[in-house]
């Protein structure tokens, strides 16, 4: 009892042996029993594509048979379990089935088919012929039942960790040709590099750059975006670029994913403009964070001029010096208070709207006001509005950078 604790524990009975005559028959006939699972496993299983018909696949499904029967007649007459390596080499048909893309259910699927098979060969057979005794039927059942209930986990476990290493390095290789394609190379080579990475590339495309800084907002982007039939690559830590179908509706696939920030290109209507159009999205993202911070849709068309103006750091600096200068002689914390009400009294209608959205009492601001008018500051007069609104915006554009 002992001993077949310790066998168990070890994976497989070392009680469940073959009288020798059986094991040499078993052996003698390895090439036709596996040839006879192969094709139970191929009337019991299809594939759409009728992959199982195919000369070089049966093949190796048959080599596969081969080496586990073999292995388990060697089991079973010796009865010293597997040995190292047998796992390895016996789940390795695993990993060949991930790389030729076998469903993992039809690879159970088949194992399961060929335990039968296996079964009737080497027990039910010899059973019949009162080759084996009773007692030793019932060992080498639970033994062939273990037996490929270990080479079912080794297979799926190759299986999986194969699958995944593929999926890893498809995906790597999709980011590189979507990043030559953000690069500017829309050359004949990348379209066919495209299509063999089963990526379809249809323009035209709406460019969107967006800002995902959390990892529950990406994956919120990915399960929104992808089913819409974008194509998204992630740009750098936290940026993502996507190729949009233009005759999507992109409002609502930004209001879909509420934590991120979007800043929207033209329409790509080649491949040949799917560079340029990224870089403004790119730009229309970046500037209009730093112009508007708590808006989360930007547009390059509203917001691109300003990309101009900050091309000239030291041109905006002489214009906010000429409009905003007269503050820099008060206080920091005046300078504040005042930058803070002319920013108020611009984005609101009256005086008292620009009181509610400071919080502060209407005589408050009415104070202020006047004080600006002091230092040459005169809100009420629409020309110098605009000049204070254009001011305030280029002092955001350099305070950002």
């Amino acid at each position: 009892m002992a001993e077949m604790t310790k066998a168990r524990e070890a994976g497989l009975s070392v009680t469940a042996t073959l009288p020798p005559e059986v094991t040499v028959r078993l052996l003698s006939e390895v090439d036709v029993i596996a040839r006879r699972m192969t094709r139970h496993i191929v009337d019991g299983i299809s594939l759409p594509d009728g992959r199982f018909q195919k000369p070089g696949y049966l093949r190796t499904v048959t080599v596969a048979c081969r080496d586990a029967v073999r292995t388990l007649v060697r089991l079973l007459h010796d009865g010293r379990g597997l040995r190292p390596g047998d796992l390895d080499r016996l789940g390795s048909m695993g990993a060949a089935q991930a790389e030729m893309e076998v469903p993992l259910e039809v690879v159970f699927s088949a194992y399961r088919v060929a335990a039968k098979v296996v079964w009737q060969e080497v027990i039910g057979q010899p059973a019949l012929l009162n080759e084996v005794a009773p007692a030793t039927v019932i060992a080498v059942t639970g033994t062939v039942l273990e037996y490929f209930d270990e080479i079912s986990a080794a297979v799926g476990r190759a299986y999986l960790e194969t699958r995944e290493r593929l999926m890893r390095q498809r995906d790597r290789d999709r980011d590189r040709i979507m990043q030559r394609l953000l690069a500017g190379d829309a050359t004949p080579e990348l379209r066919r590099l495209a299509a063999s990475a089963d990526i379809t590339l249809s323009p035209p495309y709406r460019l969107v750059a967006c800002a995902a800084d959390r990892a529950d907002t990406e994956r919120q982007l990915d399960s929104v975006w992808r089913p819409a039939g974008a194509l998204l690559l992630s740009d750098e830590p936290g940026l993502w670029i996507a190729l949009l179908p233009a005759d999507r509706d992109v409002e609502r696939l930004c209001a879909g994913v509420p934590d991120a920030v979007f800043g929207l290109g033209p329409v790509a209507a080649t491949l040949d403009d799917v560079a340029p159009a990224a870089g403004q999205a790119r730009r229309a993202l970046d500037v209009g964070r730093r112009l508007d911070p708590e808006r989360r849709v930007h547009s390059d068309a509203e917001v691109g001029v300003f990309a101009g103006l900050r091309s000239d750091a030291g041109a905006m600096r002489r214009f906010i010096d000429c409009v905003l200068g007269p503050l820099e002689g008060q206080r920091p914390a005046r300078v504040h208070e005042l930058m803070a009400t002319l920013e108020a009294l611009l984005v609101t209608r009256t005086v008292g709207d620009a009181a509610l959205h400071l919080g502060l009492h209407r005589h408050t601001v009415v104070y202020r006001i006047g004080r600006l008018r002091q230092l040459g500051i005169d809100v009420d007069d629409p020309e110098e509005r605009q000049r204070i609104w254009l001011a305030l915006r280029c002092r955001r554009l350099l305070d950002g950078g």
